[in-house]
């Protein structure tokens, strides 16, 4: 039984999707990947863990139909040599092109909503406008046209916002929250000495995650009380084609200021995470729920986020971290202020969100769940009814 995902970036599927593919292998699927390439050390990665690599080329932004119908005909041409199952779909122009294929094709196909994205937050001018009715219209051409099509969306929220303008199956609605985390790598752990009060912001590099504002949150604080030591560890990569991106000059005059310490892209996350008292990620569009953020969680570190569904699904303001209202520095420096001085709250906020993460949030419950649609469409595509 072959699946093959179709993903608009192969850095984006070895981060989340790779625990999922290889369950998969497990149970006997082969799994296939068309996706864009640019790393030639993640294609021998994936290659390696027994998952056949296809390279498209496609670009995440440009809007130029002529490239978009070219990636479209390469998509078509791969599928033609794989002859897939099924496909799983992932992100915006994935699931576009591979729903048009499924549905010319009678292909049993999944989509996974890993958030809305920025398309749905940015909707200023005619062209911006233009795209998100586009879109919305293929959406709905999609699941009418493939009525058993599965979806999952990562939190109800997402869900809930599409509904108001596509009709679902409910039956054929997933909500699987997050890419799951290895809770034995992201155990609990008690925060370290707090003679150094250290925040930790590890994303992709883009401004609307929010570090611009995070950073003046900090340079705010040291202004007011310079006796305070705070340290903000910064760690991420740099999405160079992404046009939201922080260029890395940028980075490197925080760091000559001594603003931040830049730590560039780092494998082993959790260990930044056990030597930190805070995460704060302060995104601002819509977008699943962060893995870093939920990583944070399971370690039991207290998390400032923005105040955007993906977030929400994982902290409750007051309860296990805080929210923010407006994502403006100085709400941010009020909040860090405020975790900083209450030091048994910040605590509380931490092993609550490590229970979070046990109950909900695991791999282990990530996987099974996938697993099961999988199956459920392995089952209907050999004549077994499992009712």
């Amino acid at each position: 039984m072959r699946i093959a995902y179709f993903v608009n970036a192969a850095w984006y599927f070895e981060l989340h999707w790779l625990d999922r593919s290889e369950a998969a292998i497990k149970q006997g699927y082969e799994v296939h990947l068309i996706s864009c390439f640019a790393d030639r050390e993640i294609k021998k990665q994936l290659e390696d863990k027994g998952i056949v690599c296809w390279n498209v080329e496609l670009n995440r932004f440009s809007k130029n139909p002529l490239k978009n119908i070219a990636t479209l005909l390469a998509f078509n041409k791969i599928c033609k040599k794989i002859k897939p199952d099924f496909l799983h779909l992932i992100t915006i122009k994935p699931i576009i092109f591979g729903g048009l294929y499924a549905c010319l094709t009678r292909t049993p196909f999944i989509v996974s909503f890993v958030g809305l994205g920025r398309l749905f937050g940015e909707k200023k001018g005619l062209i911006n406008q233009i795209i998100y009715y586009f879109v919305l219209s293929i959406y709905r051409l999609l699941f009418s046209c493939n009525k058993k099509s599965q979806v999952i969306f990562e939190h109800n929220s997402d869900y809930a916002e599409l509904s108001k303008h596509i009709k679902f199956n409910p039956e054929n609605v997933h909500i699987i929250e997050g890419a799951g985390v290895d809770r034995y790598k992201f155990c609990y752990e008690p925060e370290p000495a707090e003679d150094n009060f250290t925040i930790l912001f590890a994303s992709r590099l883009l401004w609307s995650k929010g570090l611009g504002n995070v950073v003046d949150a900090v340079e705010l604080l040291r202004r007011r009380h310079p006796e305070n030591k705070i340290t903000l560890n910064v760690a991420g990569f740099l999405d160079s084609t992404d046009p939201d991106r922080i260029k890395i000059e940028k980075i490197l005059e925080w760091e000559k200021q001594g603003t931040i310490v830049w730590l560039g892209k780092r494998n082993k996350i959790q260990e930044l995470i056990k030597e930190s008292h805070i995460v704060v990620l302060p995104t601002m569009y819509s977008e699943g729920v962060p893995r870093i953020i939920i990583e944070a969680c399971a370690v039991g570190r207290s998390c400032i986020v923005g105040n955007v569904a993906g977030c929400k699904a994982i902290i409750s303001d007051g309860f296990n971290g805080c929210v923010l209202k407006d994502n403006t520095s100085e709400e941010i420096a009020e909040k860090i202020q405020f975790l900083q001085d209450n030091g048994d709250v910040r605590k509380s906020y931490g092993v609550r969100s490590s229970e979070i993460v046990k109950n909900r949030f695991s791999k282990e419950i990530v996987i099974a769940k996938t697993l099961d649609i999988y199956n459920a469409l392995r089952s209907k595509k050999n004549g077994i009814n499992n009712d």
